[in-house]
């Protein structure tokens, strides 16, 4: 228990019930919201999303870049909910909820206090950040719950002494890196944790330790087993990830920007300020529990930081780090809240408010990007519309070719080839064929090598000239029909249509696999 659970008598008990009932409903009324926006607005699956649905129909022990675990569970509310875009995103709906209330508990257990967790919780949710995790059925949101779930049985068992909690830690490890290899922050962070915190070291000597350890790897092993059989494809495209050829200051201010922006900048402030704090008050003066969170925090940070340095970060990559910074904020925050006189506190609250309503507005113009005349490489929602019309479109071709149920869909790119996949009716057989690409996960499946004499429909984006390769590949290619995308007056992106018949095979691609 944390400083704050000495000498709690009724009334804190009572008003910790009040904040937890308070938090409930605040979670039950942004996932219906949540809810609603999904069955009613714009937005089509993301490239990955339709991507990782894809996986779910050729479940795997692993795959090229990721785990199996989202994969599993698209699978699972597909056989259940039937497949929908709806269907799918609610799963991260309902983990966005179950994360919430693993970082309220976290709070609570680590702080004796709900109203840590219950503030962290209400500023996390707010952000662009967590909102869009809690709408896109991505491997972030099964990965958050995982974590949190990680760092609650960490901080029973390393400050509580608990021996039971080690069977919690492994769980949670193995299932996170089903579902992303970041979940391996948890070394470092233990590492930083015991070398600030020597008395905590003597709980890993324990067997439970062991067999947490052990459980990890046994949930983990599957996806070794795949990669033993691959070459091990996975950690070599992880290895290149985010990485470029000079180290540059520019990729580490567009990563910090990143990170204003999908925090908004109040809260962005809160997180670089808990950061501080955490360092001073826990990592050097020793304070529980900013010792621990901090430990599990600010190295992931860190590392994005630098690796920031060496290439292109996505806004995305340090989600871990807020979970553990935002308790260390809300804490710090409490903490201070009872030294200060009315007026200061006053100003604090009126601060969060502030934050709040900052990150809800940000949120919410985010849902209305085709009203603000946003430039496009700023517009986040860009890369969910129009594939919806690319299907219906892409459609009417396969009905016009003259054997439709022998003709399939190809691209040169997985992004496309997975919308399709989703949306062209049938839905028909989807390739995507490497001209000179990385690896990605259609490379493991079989290629349209198997359709040899079929039709096919070939999409791109854009209108530039073809790879002489692509009408090689057919007796005849005709086209392309421009199918163009446009929201609120403005053009968001071009696909060109092919329609290729008899097909004779693509050329292999020339060179060693890029990762």
């Amino acid at each position: 228990m944390g400083p704050r659970a000495q000498g709690r008598g009724p009334g804190p008990v009572l008003a910790d019930a009040a904040v937890t009932r308070g938090l409930l409903g605040f979670l039950v009324v942004v996932s219906a919201l949540r809810l609603v926006y999904l069955a009613v607005g714009p937005l089509d699956l993301s490239p990955d999303e339709a991507h990782y649905w894809e996986w779910s129909r050729h479940l795997d022990l692993s795959y090229y870049s990721k785990g199996p675990l989202i994969a599993y569970l698209i699978g699972a509310l597909t056989a259940t909910l039937g497949t929908s875009v709806l269907a799918i995103r609610s799963g991260a709906v309902l983990l966005s909820v179950l994360g919430a209330v693993g970082i309220a508990r976290l709070g609570r257990v680590a702080f004796g206090d709900a109203r840590v967790g219950a503030l962290a919780v209400v500023g996390l949710q707010l952000t662009p950040l967590v909102w869009a995790g809690s709408l896109l059925m991505t491997i972030d949101a099964p990965f958050v719950v995982c974590w949190v779930l990680a760092l609650l049985g960490l901080h029973r068992a390393l400050v509580g002494g608990s021996r039971s909690a080690w069977l919690l830690v492994g769980l949670a490890v193995g299932f996170g890196l089903l579902a992303k290899y970041t979940m391996l922050f948890v070394v470092p962070g233990l590492l930083v944790y015991l070398w600030r915190a020597p008395e905590a070291r003597r709980a890993l000597a324990r067997r439970e330790a062991g067999l947490g350890a052990a459980i990890a790897l046994a949930v983990f092993a599957p996806v070794i087993a795949w990669n033993v059989r691959h070459g091990w494809v996975s950690a070599r495209h992880v290895a290149t990830q985010g990485r470029g050829a000079e180290w540059s200051i520019v990729t580490l201010v567009e990563f910090l920007l990143s990170q204003v922006g999908v925090l908004t900048p109040l809260c962005a402030a809160f997180i670089g300020w808990a950061v501080w704090y955490g360092i001073r008050e826990g990592l050097v003066r020793g304070r529980e529990p900013y010792r621990f969170l901090t430990a599990f925090g600010a190295p992931v940070l860190a590392f994005y930081g630098s690796l920031a340095l060496q290439g292109k970060v996505q806004a995305n990559w340090a989600v871990a780090a807020y979970p553990p910074l935002a308790l260390v904020a809300a804490g710090a925050l409490l903490d201070r809240r009872d030294g200060l006189a009315p007026a200061g506190r006053r100003a604090q609250a009126r601060l969060l408010v502030a934050a709040g309503v900052l990150a809800l507005a940000v949120t919410v113009a985010g849902h209305m990007t085709d009203h603000l005349g946003l430039p496009l490489r700023l517009d986040p929602t860009a890369r969910l519309k129009g594939w919806r019309e690319l299907g219906a479109a892409v459609s009417l071709t396969m009905r016009a070719m003259p054997t439709p149920a022998r003709t399939f869909v190809v691209s040169d790119r997985y992004q496309i080839t997975s919308e399709l996949a989703f949306y062209v009716e049938g839905p028909p057989p989807a390739y995507n064929v490497n001209l000179g690409r990385r690896l990605n996960q259609y490379d493991f499946w079989d290629g349209p090598e198997a359709r040899l004499g079929w039709d096919a429909v070939y999409v791109r984006e854009g209108m530039g000239a073809l790879d002489p390769r692509v009408p090689a590949a057919f007796d005849r290619l005709q086209g392309p029909s421009v199918v163009e995308v446009r929201r609120g007056g403005r053009m968001i992106r071009t696909f060109s249509v092919y329609q290729g018949f008899g097909f004779r095979g693509f050329s292999p691609p020339v060179g060693l696999p890029t990762y």
